[in-house]
This record gives C-alpha cells, sequence and structure tokens, in this order.
C-alpha cells in the first residue's frame, strides 16, 4: 500500500512518499529537513525504521538549509539513483561560510552532493525539470514549477559565491541577492495517480509563482503543503486556496513559531479551502494513497 510521510522537522520541510509500482516499491524524497531536529535526524532515522537503503528519487525545491540539511546524513549510508535540485555541488569562497556557510550547512550541501557525484547518481537540474513528469507504476510527479524558461537567479548568485575572487563588497551584494529570490525560485511538484491529484508539494514558493504554476489548469489535491511554514503572506493566499480546495493543509512549523498570528492566517485559508489543518508539531503525518 503506498503512503506518503510528512515527517515533523521542526521549522523545516521533508515529505517521503512509499509508492507500490508493479516494479516494486519505490521511495521519493522531497526535501530533506535541517541538519538536525531536537537532537534527531529524522530523514535518515526515518529510512532506517523503514529498512529503506535506496532513494529512487531524491528533490530538493530550493537552496535553503531547512529544505537540505538532512541529506547530508544519507551520505555513505543510501544511495540515491537520481536527484533534482537547482544546481549541483556549490563550494563557497572561503570568505563566504563565516558569513552565511557555517550557520546555513553550505559545508554539509558539498559533502552531499560530493557524495552523489562519486555514487553516479543521475542528477537534474530543477530548470531541466520544467514540465516533465516522472512516472512510478500508477503515479505521476510532476514538476509544475519553474515554467520552461524560467531563470534562477539563486542558482546564478550561489554560483558566483563560490569565485576565489570574491571581494566583501561583492559577497555582501550576492549574499542580499540571493536571499531575496531564493524561496521564489522554489519548485512545485504536484503527486497524481490516473487522474487524481493527490498531493501538492509547494517547497517555499511563493503565491506569486503558485499562481503561475497553476495558470490554465484545475488542480485539486487531496493534501497541500503550505509553503514558507505558515508565516508571512507573501508566500500564499486565500484565493488560492479557494482554487485548490484540499481535504488536507499541512504546515511544517515548529511550537516555537507558531504563533496566534500564524494559526490565524492558517484558519483563514482553511475556512476558504474547506480544509482541515496538520501542523507537523502535532506529529508525523502518515496519509495512505
Amino acid at each position: 500500500m503506498s503512503e506518503l510521510h510528512i515527517l515533523d522537522v521542526g521549522r523545516a520541510d521533508c515529505g517521503v512518499l512509499l509508492l507500490d509500482t508493479p516494479e516494486g516499491p519505490r521511495t521519493v524524497v522531497v526535501d530533506g529537513g535541517g541538519k538536525y531536529h531536537e537532537g534527531r535526524r529524522p530523514l535518515l532515522e526515518f529510512l532506517d525504521r523503514h529498512g529503506i537503503t535506496a532513494v529512487d528519487l531524491l528533490i530538493l525545491t530550493h537552496l535553503h538549509q531547512d529544505h537540505f540539511g538532512g541529506f547530508v546524513h544519507l551520505a555513505d549510508r543510501v544511495e540515491v539513483r537520481r536527484a533534482i535540485a537547482p544546481c549541483g555541488d556549490l563550494r563557497f569562497a572561503n570568505r563566504v561560510y563565516p558569513v552565511f556557510g557555517d550557520p546555513e550547512y553550505y559545508r554539509e550541501y558539498h559533502t552531499f552532493f560530493q557524495y552523489l557525484d562519486r555514487s553516479g547518481t543521475e542528477l537534474l537540474s530543477s530548470a531541466d525539470c520544467a514540465g516533465r513528469a516522472f512516472s512510478f507504476g500508477d503515479y505521476t510527479l510532476e514538476c509544475l514549477y519553474p515554467l520552461p524558461g524560467s531563470v534562477l537567479r539563486s542558482v546564478t548568485y550561489a554560483r558566483a559565491l563560490c569565485d576565489p575572487r570574491l571581494t566583501e563588497e561583492r559577497m555582501e551584494l550576492l549574499l542580499e541577492a540571493h536571499k531575496q529570490c531564493c524561496n521564489e525560485d522554489s519548485s512545485i511538484w504536484l503527486l497524481r495517480k490516473g487522474d487524481r491529484d493527490l498531493a501538492l508539494f509547494s517547497g517555499d514558493s511563493t503565491d506569486e509563482t503558485m499562481r503561475a504554476a497553476l495558470c490554465g489548469r484545475q488542480v485539486r489535491p487531496r493534501l497541500h503543503k503550505l509553503s514558507h511554514h505558515g508565516i508571512c503572506t507573501r508566500y500564499f493566499s486565500e484565493y488560492v486556496e479557494k482554487i485548490l480546495r484540499p481535504e488536507i493543509l499541512v504546515v511544517s512549523v515548529d511550537k516555537i513559531h507558531y504563533t496566534e498570528e500564524v494559526e490565524k492566517s492558517v484558519d483563514a485559508l482553511c475556512a476558504a479551502g474547506g480544509s482541515r489543518v496538520h501542523y507537523t508539531f502535532q506529529g508525523d503525518l502518515k496519509l495512505t494513497l
């Protein structure tokens, strides 16, 4: 029986699909959470509990540590057969790490992508996947965003931060530019079975990019993983939830960042979409597909 698991990884994102196919079970991971949550390594521990030693498809929606930090624990432990990310390896100029890289785990990002390289993992960029769908038996996982021809500015800025000749002034400009556009470059994925929409993974996409992804098509997912932890209305809207009308709206947030403001905003989204909410600090969510 196929299952979707949304893991409690704090104010971070991690989803795992366990799919039954005629060729056997397949595992898909959408984002890996942060490096640790409450001293734990939730993604690795989940895979260990389920006896999973290989991931068929791993997706990183965008270049933020609360989405890729947990991947580092898979290195030399779990085979990754195919990976999709905004870009491949990043090795920043040395002066960048004390300012940005250390607290954001970009050294670990480099370690993990080195592992993918030496393991022979098939690596695809998010931009290359625009409009593509990946099949697993009766299930398909479709990339709704980026759109064909989209330019991921955050990737351009991140690669520029790898220049060893980087000056202090140039570094500050690039870091600010990367910060401003990283979330809006987040990929968006739709899981379907036949003609049924099962789950919409928003990453940390903005409301603007979500509207662009949905333009011209009708999507009615059973589950919608809300963007950006329910924080800041730039990332979601009642208008979009009225269109989607998911049965379950999942908000990946910890208790520290669960505020009255977040609760009020999410309640309005649920009212607009006729949805019930699950906050990940309430525990992992398991959905039979």
